[in-house]
């Protein structure tokens, strides 16, 4: 090889590393922007979320709010179930008396009743409770 070949070698090695020295270094500068702007846009992006944390505490306070009065709502229905529960048992109770109480009139004095017989077939007004009389 002569030195003139040898010279051109260096001088074209030295341009190709210059090359890729400038090219990596422009790689580098974009990767720094590209990783600049992701970092301002999530700035953004938490500052315009953050804008809906009123929003969100206050939507979130009108369903506790909300929970609680169903809760309220929940218990007056519990206690108002039984209290219908308790006034169909006195209301049974009653009725049985009153079944008893016209009975013991009928077989005392069966002529006098108000129905054909003391049967309970007849003259009866059999509900969808079958009593004797309402």
């Amino acid at each position: 090889m002569s030195t003139t070949s040898l010279v051109l070698l260096v001088i074209a090695v030295l341009v190709v590393a210059v090359l890729v020295g400038l090219a990596v270094v422009a790689l580098t500068r974009r990767n720094a922007r590209l990783r600049a702007a992701r970092v301002e846009q999530a700035g953004q992006l938490r500052t315009a979320a953050a804008a809906h944390d009123e929003p969100i505490a206050a939507s979130r306070n009108r369903v506790e709010e909300a929970q609680v009065r169903a809760d309220e709502a929940h218990a007056r229905a519990d206690e108002a179930d039984r209290e219908v529960h308790l006034a169909e048992q006195v209301l049974a109770h009653d009725e049985a008396q009153q079944e008893d109480q016209l009975r013991a009139a009928d077989e005392l004095a069966p002529e006098t009743s108000t129905g054909t017989g003391t049967d309970d077939t007849q003259g009866t007004d059999d509900g969808p409770e079958g009593r004797h009389r309402a």
